[in-house]
């Protein structure tokens, strides 16, 4: 059975943000970082804090009235709403926990035994990873 480990997508291969970012440099970063349409929010530790979506960035032009993009440097994303409540895993956490897991969350963040963030699970490479294994199976 695959734990973790088989599945991770290492922090450096991805875009975050330390939540005392600015909304400007959330923008930065989505502009900058192609396909992403979630991004991570880390402490000043790099412990794991949230996710923070495009949409989350968007909503909040509408529920800040005085935000603007010439302003958005001054307004931090700690100060928004975004996903807080995200489960976690551990690097030992096995494939079955993981597609549980994957049912309500695109992403599943890795933490280490300090809450340090060290990379991702995405629902998509499980997927492809079952589907694989399900062809071999049919050609047995």
């Amino acid at each position: 059975m695959r734990n973790v480990a088989f599945f991770l997508t290492p922090k450096h291969e991805l875009a975050y943000l330390n939540k005392d970012s600015t909304i400007r440099q959330a923008i930065e970063k989505f502009e900058n970082h192609g396909t992403f349409l979630e991004i991570i929010v880390l402490d000043n530790e790099g412990r794991f804090v949230g996710i923070i979506s495009s949409k989350d960035v968007l909503l909040s032009f509408k529920k800040i009235p005085s935000l603007n993009f010439e302003n958005s440097h001054v307004h931090k994303i700690k100060d928004l709403q975004y996903d807080k409540n995200v489960i976690t895993v551990n690097i030992d956490t096995s494939s079955d926990v993981l597609v549980e897991i994957s049912k309500v969350q695109n992403i599943i963040p890795v933490i280490d035994g300090e809450n340090r963030f060290i990379g991702i699970v995405r629902r998509a490479n499980l997927l492809f990873y079952y589907y694989q294994r399900a062809g071999e199976n049919e050609d047995e």
